[in-house]
C-alpha cells in the first residue's frame, strides 16, 4: 500500500461523510415537517444542526485528500484548465456546493430555530405558519440543490468528459 492509496481511502471516507449528510438531512427534515408539537420540531431542528456539523469535516477531508490525489497523479493547476478540465469543473461544482452549505443552510436553520422559539411563546406571531412554510421551502430547495450538485460531481467523476 502506498500514499496514493491512503489518500484515496480518505477521499472515500470524505465522500461517505457527505453522502451521510445527503441522506440523513432529508430524513430528519421530513420528521421536522410531520411533527406537530413545537418541542419535537425544536428537537428535530437540533438534530439537523448536529448532522450539519459533519459537513465541514467531510469537506476538509475531501479537499485535503483531493489535493493529495492530484499530487500523486501529477495533476497540476494548469491541467485543470486543459487535459483535466473535468476535474476543474468538478472542483468548481464542489465549491458551489460548499458555498451553499456554508451560507444558505445555516442561515435558514437559525431563522427556523428563532421562529420555533417564538412559536413556543405564550403569544406566538400571527404569521408564524406562513414564515415557517417559507423557510421549509428554502430548506427543500437547499436539499434539492445539494443532490443535483452531487450528482453532477459523480457524473463528472465517472465519465470525465
Amino acid at each position: 500500500m502506498n500514499w496514493f492509496h491512503v489518500s484515496l481511502f480518505f477521499h472515500l471516507i470524505g465522500v461517505g461523510m457527505i453522502f451521510t449528510l445527503l441522506l440523513a438531512g432529508p430524513i430528519i427534515e421530513a420528521n421536522f415537517r410531520w411533527e406537530n408539537d413545537i418541542r419535537m420540531k425544536q428537537h428535530a431542528a437540533k438534530m439537523l444542526r448536529s448532522v450539519g456539523l459533519l459537513s465541514p469535516f467531510g469537506a476538509l477531508v475531501l479537499i485535503l485528500s483531493g489535493i493529495g490525489n492530484m499530487v500523486f497523479l501529477h495533476i497540476t493547476v494548469g491541467n485543470l484548465f486543459g487535459s483535466a478540465a473535468w476535474l476543474g469543473l468538478k472542483l468548481l461544482v464542489f465549491i458551489v456546493l460548499l458555498a451553499i452549505g456554508m451560507v444558505i443552510s445555516p442561515k435558514t436553520a437559525r431563522q427556523r430555530a428563532m421562529l420555533l422559539d417564538q412559536m413556543n411563546q405564550i403569544n406566538p406571531p400571527e404569521d408564524a405558519g406562513e414564515k415557517m412554510e417559507s423557510l421549509n421551502s428554502k430548506q427543500t430547495l437547499f436539499f434539492l440543490a445539494n443532490w443535483i450538485l452531487v450528482v453532477v460531481i459523480v457524473l463528472l467523476t465517472l465519465f470525465k468528459p
